[in-house]
Order: C-alpha cells, then sequence, then structure tokens
C-alpha cells in the first residue's frame, strides 16, 4: 500500500500491481467479452491518463473486488481527506449477519405464538 498516489491512474495500476495477478488476467476478467489482447490494450488504456478509455465506478469497484487490493478507494480518500478505513473482518460480519437472524427469528415465532392466541379465541377464521 502506497502513502501517495499521483492520480487515479496511478492508484488503479498499483491495485493491479499489488494483486500479483498478470495484468493480462485482470484484463480478461475486466472484459471477458473481448479477446485477450483487446482486453489487455483496453485496461492499458484506463491506466494511461492521456488514454482514451475510463473505468467506470462498477468497474473499478470490481476490480478491487478481484485483485485484493483497494488502491483506488485509499486514493479516492486522500483526494476527499477522509480518513482511510480499517478493512472488515469477515468473522465480524458473520457473528452480525447471525445476531440479526436470531433476532429476526425471535420475532417471527413470537409473531406466530400472538397469531396462534387470537386463533385459538376465535377471532379469526383463515389467513391468506
Amino acid at each position: 500500500m502506497k502513502l501517495f498516489y499521483d492520480d487515479e491512474f496511478d492508484a488503479i495500476a498499483s491495485a493491479i500491481g499489488a494483486s500479483g495477478k498478470p495484468f493480462k488476467e485482470v484484463a480478461n476478467f475486466m472484459f471477458p467479452d473481448m479477446k485477450t489482447e483487446s482486453a489487455y490494450a483496453r485496461l492499458k488504456d484506463c491506466c494511461n491518463p492521456t488514454g482514451t478509455q475510463r473505468l467506470s465506478f462498477g468497474q473499478v469497484i470490481r476490480l478491487m473486488v478481484y485483485c485484493e487490493a483497494y488502491d483506488p478507494l485509499l486514493h479516492a480518500c486522500d483526494e476527499t481527506l477522509h480518513a482511510r478505513p480499517d478493512r472488515k473482518a469477515p468473522e465480524d460480519e458473520a457473528v452480525k449477519l447471525v445476531e440479526v437472524i436470531n433476532g429476526a427469528t425471535y420475532t417471527l415465532e413470537r409473531a406466530i405464538k400472538a397469531l396462534d392466541h387470537i386463533k385459538a379465541r376465535g377471532g379469526i377464521r383463515a389467513v391468506a
């Protein structure tokens, strides 16, 4: 991870370089509908400040996820005077999701009991 990036193009190229994946492999992933050489040329052009091609915001995100390198995000934080974020641990996210699921399950169980109680008292005949 670099402390400073010259521009967004440097950040994108740094992410690709930091991934350890061959540039052509990344190009094939980014542009699967193109031939390898065409995809390679297009991605090279996207990394060139004087090039004519640009990656969309969604493509930059896709590139970061595939490369597992977040230099463009860090550059965006630097440029907008935001603190660079810490990466979330997948285990922490899993714990949060389990808590949400458990809470939803508890709520559903209580609602079913309440509905059964109403049915038992003859309050409703059928529920669609």
